[in-house]
């Protein structure tokens, strides 16, 4: 079996304690994480818990012991007590513990009492997420994230998709919300070099698509020209718009697809035989957007033809 060296400060303090013992009237009031901040100072904090020790009211006093230095604790009541701890700029982890003298009355002598604590640890966050400056929005707008330690290669990534991201600054990123088609509550995550972090849920609501035609009124064999807009730049990958109706043969129209970084595409649509119906464009997180279609009887419909066009089966 390896000896192991323990450091003098944790040395001294175990075979102290266990001569002293641990005992439940202090209480830690200090979270074992404290994000970092500009001034480099820290609060720890602690109470005493009475807890029928009969103590004398005021003969409290309190020391906290970090990497073996004793600083005298601020009494902030009569069991309170708080040290403002100055962090230097390489440490990020300190040990610490507490003690307290007390005054006791026990059939009616005065005795002087001392207990320690328990050992704690500190640790100061240098890298952390505040939250989003809004948890919601629509695809193709810009949504900021507040937090601490961001770095140039972060990005944020949501249901496994990750956004166009742009590094501000340490404390704040900007990311484009995505395109998801399932549901409007979608986990979000930091993607770092440095480790993941989660950023719980984000909600995504669906966008419409705009038409220049709010109906389509046409002879057999006529053409106009059919105009699809969105309100945002259309991602890398583009918008496909899935086009059906439940007239296939009164009208002929080739596909529709948006181009990254369009917010417009545009088609020829043609009528077919007559017919009267609807005509439904749907993509991925956007609405439904359908559009009445009626295509009436011209001398043109005998030389119609169904060619490529959304009338195919």
């Amino acid at each position: 079996m390896k000896n192991v060296k323990l450091p003098l400060f944790i040395f001294l303090y175990v075979i102290t304690l266990v001569a002293s013992g641990c005992n439940s009237m202090i209480r830690n009031n200090t979270p074992s994480q404290i994000p970092q901040n500009g001034s480099e100072v820290y609060t720890i904090a602690m109470s005493i818990n009475p807890n029928g020790t009969y103590l004398i009211p005021n003969s409290c006093s309190a020391h906290i012991v970090i990497d073996g230095e004793i600083h005298k604790m601020d009494k902030n009541s009569d069991f309170e007590y708080s040290y403002d701890y100055a962090r230097s700029a390489d440490q990020h982890r300190v040990n610490y513990y507490y003690e307290v003298d007390y005054k006791r009355k026990v059939n009616g002598n005065v005795r002087e009492k001392s207990k320690r604590s328990k050992l704690y640890g500190l640790t100061i966050v240098n890298r952390y997420v505040v939250g989003f400056e809004s948890n919601r929005g629509i695809p193709g707008s810009r949504v900021t994230l507040l937090g601490r330690g961001f770095e140039r290669d972060d990005y944020v990534e949501i249901d496994g998709v990750p956004c166009e991201t742009t590094f501000v600054s340490p404390n704040s990123l900007s990311f484009v919300v995505p395109i998801l088609g399932r549901g409007n509550r979608h986990h979000a995550k930091l993607v770092s070099d440095n480790g993941d972090i989660g950023l719980g849920v984000f909600h995504i609501d669906r966008v419409s698509f705009h038409s220049n035609l709010s109906n389509i009124n046409l002879e057999s064999g006529e053409k106009q020209i059919f105009v699809i807009t969105i309100d945002f730049d259309a991602p890398q990958e583009g918008i496909a718009i899935d086009v059906t109706t439940n007239i296939p043969d009164s009208i002929i129209m080739k596909d529709i697809f948006i181009p990254a970084g369009a917010r417009s595409a545009s088609v020829v649509i043609q009528g077919g035989f007559a017919g009267s119906g609807m005509l439904y464009l749907t993509a991925a997180g956007f609405e439904e957007l359908k559009i009445p279609v009626e295509v009436i009887s011209s001398n043109e419909e005998t030389n119609v033809t169904i060619d490529d066009g959304i009338g195919d089966d």
